[in-house]
């Protein structure tokens, strides 16, 4: 019996602008402008048996373009393939955009695709991925970082991580940077103190 086939990749970009611009060390540095949108690539592919998956990546400041376009070129090279050939495909993918490079703006397009080849995989078996992959636990603890971005009066970070705190998440990320340490110091305690000491 013949292995299932990929039959069609569609690749979407699509922009998500951000209600507050975020700034974080980089911006208060000078070295970037305050993030205002994250640009998605979004790949979904589909067999000549009619399985799908999904696959997503994301640029913050620039490149989102670039990925879209990267994506684009080496698609092509899917067709055909077995999707269960995870990693063959994406060394495939690898060489035939190898000019634009291994790293950045290139594997990054290429995530979206693998991620979509993993969740078709996962589908196909009737499996959550976790689960495909052999997972050892039945849940993960996490920390919420979108709360404590710098540009965040402490007023805000303090609400923000009591949200995440009563909706389940195990901890917050507050991000340091500012042009005097003694202002992140302040910050932090403040959010201790607003806390408490059980709170990673």
């Amino acid at each position: 019996m013949a292995a299932d086939q990929i039959r069609h990749v569609s690749l979407s970009s699509v922009t998500l602008p951000l209600a507050v611009p975020v700034s974080d060390a980089k911006v208060l540095t000078g070295r970037q402008k305050p993030m205002t949108e994250v640009v998605f690539l979004f790949a979904e592919i589909t067999t000549e048996e009619d399985h799908r998956g999904t696959g997503f990546s994301y640029s913050k400041r620039a490149g989102g373009p670039a990925q879209y376009a990267h994506a684009k070129e080496v698609a092509e090279n899917l067709l055909g393939q077995d999707p269960s050939d995870i990693g063959k495909i994406y060394d495939l993918l690898l060489w035939a955009g190898a000019s634009v490079g291994r790293s950045g703006v290139a594997t990054q397009a290429l995530a979206a695709i693998d991620i979509a080849l993993w969740d078709l995989k996962a589908r196909r078996a009737g499996l959550p991925l976790a689960k495909l992959l052999g997972s050892y636990r039945d849940s993960v603890r996490t920390y919420n970082t979108s709360g404590g971005f710098l540009h965040a009066p402490i007023e805000e970070v303090m609400a923000r991580a009591t949200q995440s705190i009563e909706s389940g998440i195990g901890g917050v990320k507050i991000k340091v940077g500012q042009p005097d340490m003694k202002e992140d110091l302040r910050r932090l305690a403040a959010v201790r103190e607003h806390l408490g000491e059980g709170v990673p």
